[in-house]
């Protein structure tokens, strides 16, 4: 009795450790980001959930909300610090990959459109209300004087001078209050 459980639990052992991909931060000769070279479409939740990348859907970290957690807290203890966030829309799947590296944060989205790296000194959780309902911005940004009404109203708005707003990237928008 005692080998078959030992052989089960070795079996669960070597599935989790083959199973999980971390992220890796790459950057090219000219500075671009290539840790996404090596992922293929057509993703699902649960492979993402099992890959330990964290799952956001409608607004909301639906899995492995430790892994995030792990990053923030790697993170503020001047650690280095990689996650893969696999959020979705439907059945399209995006990715962010999200790091900090000598002080600075940078992320990086799979639609490709710019992988230049753009090092931002603060990640910032900003909470407030949109349309009369609760939510928060995660961003990284040049300063932490941001707002979550800035970032909601440039989110929403062309009307807005970019000067009268602090540099930042948005990661993702949340609704109701953050749960970490």
């Amino acid at each position: 009795m005692k080998s078959r459980v030992l052989a089960i639990l070795l079996a669960v052992l070597l599935l989790t450790g083959c199973v999980r991909r971390p992220v890796s931060f790459a950057l090219d000769g000219a500075g671009n980001y290539t840790g996404f070279s090596q992922v293929e479409e057509g993703y699902t939740r649960q492979a993402a959930k099992l890959y330990g990348w964290v799952v956001l859907e409608d607004l909301t970290i639906r899995s492995n909300i430790q892994v995030w957690q792990r990053f923030l807290k790697r993170a503020a203890a001047g650690k280095k610090a990689g996650v893969r966030i696999a959020e979705f829309f439907g059945e399209e799947m995006y990715l962010m990959d999200v790091f900090f590296r000598d002080g600075q944060y940078r992320a990086f989205f799979s639609d490709g459109f710019d992988m230049a790296d753009e090092p931002f000194p603060f990640l910032l959780t900003l909470t407030g209300e949109s349309n009369g309902q609760a939510g928060y911005a995660v961003v990284l940004a040049g300063d932490d004087s941001l707002t979550f009404d800035q970032v909601m109203h440039k989110f929403f708005s062309s009307q807005f001078p970019a000067s009268d707003i602090p540099a930042h990237r948005v990661l993702f928008l949340g609704a109701g209050e953050p749960n970490w």
